[in-house]
């Protein structure tokens, strides 16, 4: 005779002492933390503003935002204060997840790759004619492609003009590059 019956398992909680910190915007499905100085207070990190830096990671479904070390040795680990698995890669997810994370407090310096830098500086999306924010090359322009040495400096970030569409999220200031993985044969 077989014996029916449901089995009970326990839920994982090793993360438990983390939710006092998180909260969720129900609209967005976006996951934040309220405390950062309580995160890392409680995780037995000291935090200073300068020497952590903010990483943006997004995709086409997906946003995250995690603080690193500046001067990581792989001795700390990440720790992720954002979260959104349906938050598409816009200007305005961008600007509600600055705002929630309180980057204008904490002003730390941010990493990502070039789409999302070009988000932060406030570019328009797709295929634009100036597409570099360091200098104002013309992408279109192929007859001076490899032959064009001298690119003149971005004089300006300021909306409408140059493919700048809307106000800066952060100053550019505040960016750093991400690494180029660059393998030589």
């Amino acid at each position: 005779m077989l014996q029916t019956g449901v089995n009970v398992c326990s839920l994982r909680t090793r993360q438990q002492w983390l939710a006092q910190f998180f909260s969720m915007k129900g609209g967005l499905g976006l996951v934040y933390c309220t405390d950062v100085n309580g995160i890392m207070q409680e995780s037995g990190y000291t935090h200073r503003s300068e020497e952590w830096r903010l990483f943006i990671d997004s995709s086409k479904l997906s946003l995250k935002t995690v603080l690193l070390l500046l001067h990581n040795v792989n001795m700390l680990p990440s720790i992720p204060i954002g979260y959104a698995a349906h938050m598409t890669e816009s200007y305005e997810n961008m600007q509600h997840l600055l705002q929630y994370i309180n980057n204008e407090q904490y002003y730390w310096q941010l990493c990502g790759d070039f789409k999302v830098i070009a988000i932060l500086l406030g570019f328009q999306p797709g295929y634009t004619k100036y597409c570099c924010f360091l200098c104002e090359w013309d992408s279109r322009a192929r007859h001076e492609h490899y032959l064009k040495k001298d690119l003149s400096k971005r004089s300006t970030l300021k909306g409408s003009i140059i493919n700048v569409k809307y106000t800066l999220l952060v100053e550019a200031s505040k960016i750093l590059l991400p690494c180029l993985h660059i393998k030589l044969v």
